[in-house]
């Protein structure tokens, strides 16, 4: 009796110890991902900025609007890759398990503008995990970007 019980206890923490090592590759694949993220926008490597979108290849004019744009204000937006210092990955709040994603969310104020007359540039990427946390499943990461940069 004694022995099923040890049997089962290790068991369990097995499958809780394989829990968590799979959170700790899925959360390291993601800030790999941001890393080749900002990298590529920083080179200005439109095909390396295209490949970390799921289908990335179908919205190529979009996608080099978005490069140039992240690439012209890379110093604003990232001085120093200060956003790479600190990546904090959340999960998107749904009813159903599978269809959790996961992202990561900039918001960049604009410098100077202390009466906020500029509304902040917001970055959000998306994951999800049937697509791969190798690239980013939301094709459109900017929000209140035209203009920005004036």
């Amino acid at each position: 009796m004694k022995i099923i019980k040890y049997i089962s206890l290790i068991l369990m923490l097995l499958s809780i110890s394989c829990c968590v090592n799979q959170k700790q590759k899925d959360e390291e694949q993601i800030k790999n991902t941001i890393r080749e993220y900002w990298t590529a926008i920083k080179n200005n490597d439109l095909e390396g900025y295209k490949n970390l979108f799921d289908e990335g290849e179908n919205f190529a004019g979009a996608m080099q609007g978005d490069l140039y744009f992240l690439h012209k204000n890379y110093n604003k937006i990232n001085p120093n890759d200060v956003l790479l210092k600190n990546i904090k990955i959340k999960d998107t709040v749904v009813m159903f398990a599978e269809n959790k994603q996961k992202y990561i969310q900039y918001t960049i104020k604009k410098e100077n503008d202390t009466n906020l007359i500029k509304k902040p540039l917001i970055i959000t990427l998306m994951f999800f995990k049937p697509v791969g946390y190798n690239k980013i499943f939301n094709l459109a990461p900017l929000k209140n970007h035209i203009g920005w940069d004036k």
